[in-house]
């Protein structure tokens, strides 16, 4: 099978931008909070962000205590790495900025697409801002940072390429692995995975919902600025 075979047949195993909007979604009122001292691994404050959310990145309060419980889980199988959450909570009109620079990408690389194929291509690297995750509060983006505080090699990352796909066979054996590392302790923890990007879990929202066959998504999105 080659590449681009390959690669279609692991999209087919991705939930759908029109499958997350049949999931109907709650909300369990958990508050916005910022990551604090309870998490002993890293954060990165992204410049677009800090408009919106400060020098802090902010999740719901459940995920937090599952980033606390990944981590201890990482610590407890490599000592000297630790998680570096990237992105928590994503303000509405970044999301929205995101979804329109991926899918005019997509438009000018790959001009065959249209329709609904356009609008999924889309959505697989950056969700739709109507069922996207991380206005809610629910998505992390997360690596592992070794102990010199640098990131370990997972491959390629926040770009338009088929090759940040979790189960990618293209990649080195130590980016595979490390990959599997990092999904392995957020499952642990309670995430569900996105495999189309190897950074990205959820919990709470719709995502989650459809990976987990859960009755609905326990987190609305929201539009929230310090």
């Amino acid at each position: 099978m080659d590449k681009k075979a390959y690669y279609e047949l692991l999209e087919s195993k991705f939930p759908t931008y029109k499958e997350f909007t049949a999931i109907s979604v709650g909300e369990n009122g958990e508050p916005l909070v910022p990551i604090g001292a309870e998490f002993s691994g890293k954060i990165h404050i992204l410049e677009d962000y800090k408009q919106y959310t400060g020098e802090q990145i902010f999740v719901r309060s459940q995920v937090l205590n599952m980033l606390v419980q990944a981590q201890k889980k990482l610590k407890a199988l490599r000592p000297d790495y630790d998680l570096e959450i990237l992105c928590g909570y994503r303000h509405p009109e970044i999301q929205e900025r995101s979804h329109s620079e991926h899918k005019n990408w997509l438009k000018e690389h790959e001009p065959h697409l249209e329709g609904d194929e356009l609008t999924e291509a889309a959505h697989r690297f950056s969700a739709a801002p109507d069922v996207a995750g991380h206005p809610t509060g629910g998505a992390v983006d997360v690596q592992i940072v070794g102990p010199d505080g640098a990131p370990i090699d997972m491959g390629p990352a926040f770009e338009p390429s088929k090759d940040v796909y979790v189960f990618s066979p293209f990649v080195e054996r130590e980016v595979w692995n490390n990959r599997q590392l990092l999904r392995n302790c957020m499952i642990y923890a309670g995430f569900a995975p996105f495999d189309g990007e190897w950074w990205h879990f959820a919990y709470g929202d719709r995502e989650w919902a459809s990976y987990y066959c859960k009755p609905e998504a326990i987190y609305q999105q929201i539009r929230f600025q310090v």
